[in-house]
């Protein structure tokens, strides 16, 4: 039997999948042939391949090779495959993010921070921000807590990193989620402000003024004077 560290180990389940196993029976992959991925995999062609930002659920199905009524045994709506699009990009990307080797705890930290700014876009991949951007802010009036949800892989991810670099005697946590979901909506903020439109500073510029906020903050939890407020706190 796994122990608590063991259980600790296991990936966080994917939103988009609890939704797809309620919706279908349960049963997100039929026959050995995995129908949501697929859809999934037909819908981000759609985008990065034919450049149709507003496909319909009818393309989809066409693309993937489904009946209808496969997708929507797993999708209520095109809502619920654009969260499940956007929780899949971000889950791959945040193991991009995290597949740099580096012993320095701060390094690491400040390599999550400063990546998705620094990223290369062409003109083609800045159009798909700015869409995914669009999407997300319309996303969030009817479904917070999902669209909150799809950033969950690197929000955990940042906070883990807060929490080892605090270890290592580079600050101390108090609130390490706390921090985290700060940092989290900063990054993603300045990032789609870099490649999306509307900041005209150099991505490498904004990245590490980010950054300097970010270790300033951190670099403030190990004075004497925070130390002294905690003590007091406490008594």
């Amino acid at each position: 039997m796994a122990g608590p560290a063991a259980l600790q180990e296991l990936p966080a389940p994917k939103q988009w999948e609890l939704r797809a196993a309620r919706r279908g029976g349960g049963r997100p992959v039929e026959g050995g042939r995995p129908f949501a991925n697929e859809i999934i995999d037909a819908a981000w062609a759609l985008v990065q391949d034919d450049e149709n930002l507003e496909f319909t659920v009818k393309q989809v199905t066409e693309r993937a090779g489904v009946a209808l009524q496969t997708f929507y045994r797993y999708f209520g709506n095109k809502d619920e495959l654009l969260l499940a699009m956007f929780e899949e990009s971000m889950r791959a990307a945040t193991a991009r993010f995290l597949d740099v080797a580096t012993a320095d705890p701060v390094d690491h930290l400040r390599h999550l921070v400063t990546e998705p700014i620094l990223m290369e876009f062409d003109e083609r991949a800045q159009r798909v921000v700015r869409w995914r951007g669009r999407e997300r802010q319309r996303l969030l009036e009817f479904f917070p807590d999902a669209v909150e949800a799809v950033y969950e892989p690197y929000r955990a991810a940042i906070a883990e990193a807060i929490a080892a670099a605090c270890r290592a005697g580079a600050g101390t946590c108090e609130a390490p989620d706390v921090d985290a979901t700060i940092i989290l909506h900063l990054v993603q903020e300045m990032a789609h402000g870099v490649h999306g439109g509307g900041i005209d500073h150099p991505p490498r510029l904004v990245a590490e003024r980010v950054w300097h906020l970010v270790r300033a903050g951190l670099a403030a939890g190990s004075t004497p004077e925070a130390g002294e407020r905690r003590r007091r706190s406490r008594r």
